[in-house]
Formats: C-alpha cells, sequence, structure tokens
C-alpha cells in the first residue's frame, strides 16, 4: 500500500490529510465515534498494477516469440542455441508472473486503511468496515522468512477483530520509523490486546 498523510513514504514528519474522503467512510467514523482523521495509507492503484503487471507480461511474450524463433534455427548443444533456449524460458515465466500480478490486482481492487483518533477504517472491494480500538483481537506481525539465523524482516502486521474481519497493514518505515503502524500498534497495546 502507497501512504499518504501521516507517516507518508516521503518523509517522517506528518504530511497532509486527503481533502476528500469518501462519504461511505466519513459515516462509518461518525457511527462509531472514532473522532478526528489522523492518517491514510491506500495500495497502489488496480488499473496502475494491472499496467505494469500485463505491460511486462505483454513485452515477455513478444521477447519470447522473437527468442523461440531464433532458438528453431539452432540446436541445444550450441552456446548459442542453450542461450537462446534459456532466454525464450526466462521469458514465458516473465509472461506468467506478469500475467498474474495484472489478475491479482483486479482480483483485490483498491484498498485503504483510515487512521482515526479512535480506531480505523478498512475499505477494500468488499466495501468498508469500522474498527474501533477496543474491536481489535490483536495484530500479528507478517515477516519475511529468516534467512541463515537471521530473523525475518518485519513486513507488516494482520489486524484481527472481534467481528472476523482480518486484514493487513503493511510496514513502510521511513528513516526506521513508520508513524502509521506505530500508532495502530500504540493503540492496540493500551487495550491490552496481543501484539505477536
Amino acid at each position: 500500500m502507497a501512504d499518504t498523510g501521516h507517516g507518508s513514504a516521503g518523509s517522517s514528519a506528518p504530511g497532509p490529510l486527503p481533502r476528500t474522503v469518501p462519504g461511505a467512510v466519513e459515516q462509518l467514523a461518525r457511527e462509531h465515534g472514532l473522532d478526528e482523521l489522523t492518517g491514510v495509507r491506500r495500495s497502489v492503484s488496480p488499473v496502475r498494477a494491472v499496467a505494469v503487471g500485463w505491460g511486462s507480461a505483454l513485452v515477455a511474450l513478444a521477447l519470447t516469440v522473437v527468442m523461440c524463433h531464433e532458438a528453431a534455427g539452432t540446436t541445444l548443444f550450441t552456446p548459442a542455441g542453450a542461450a537462446l533456449h534459456a532466454l525464450s524460458l526466462a521469458f514465458l515465466f516473465v509472461f506468467a508472473a506478469g500475467t498474474a500480478v495484472g489478475l491479482r490486482a483486479l482480483r483485490a481492487g483498491s484498498r485503504a486503511v483510515y487512521l482515526y483518533d479512535g480506531g480505523l477504517v478498512h475499505t477494500d472491494r468488499a466495501g468498508a468496515r469500522a474498527v474501533p480500538w477496543s474491536a481489535i483481537v490483536g495484530l500479528w506481525g507478517i515477516r519475511r522468512p529468516p534467512a541463515r539465523g537471521v530473523p525475518g524482516r518485519l513486513l507488516g502486521y494482520r489486524l484481527l477483530t472481534f467481528d472476523g474481519i482480518s486484514f493487513v497493514v503493511p510496514l513502510i518505515p521511513v528513516d526506521g520509523h513508520d508513524p502509521f503502524v506505530a500508532r495502530i500498534v500504540e493503540a492496540v497495546r493500551e487495550s491490552d490486546h496481543p501484539i505477536l
């Protein structure tokens, strides 16, 4: 998710809040008494993710066709033939990955987390959900797998509520600190809920 507002990716100082917040988000925040908006974290636009994924897939497909055409005149046992076959296979994998990125972006849709003094409002393809601090069961850290005895780097947190709502808040540190996620962790800790 890209970040705007407090804890923006550009600096560690609070940034300007968005001028417009969707009506459904404002209404949920009022209904649940979440007080003032303090920050927003948005995902990458699905249109952008589809364009990058499928654009790279098309380029990779074109390069696969060119490499296959060139490789057709060689044998696998010559250095040039082996290189052309390997490149064809590599570009085919890039094509598959780019297609998957585009499909995943379409499936996920646009996501955002609106941070208020009294809780969060999470929006995604399914709609908007208010999550007051008291409704949070806990936060579970998402870590990169460890490598050679070095603990995995923290990538973000999965937030779970008593209603069964679960979503990920990614960590986007600037100068080693992410004030957006730090505020969520602080609020969960003050509510005496687990942070694993």
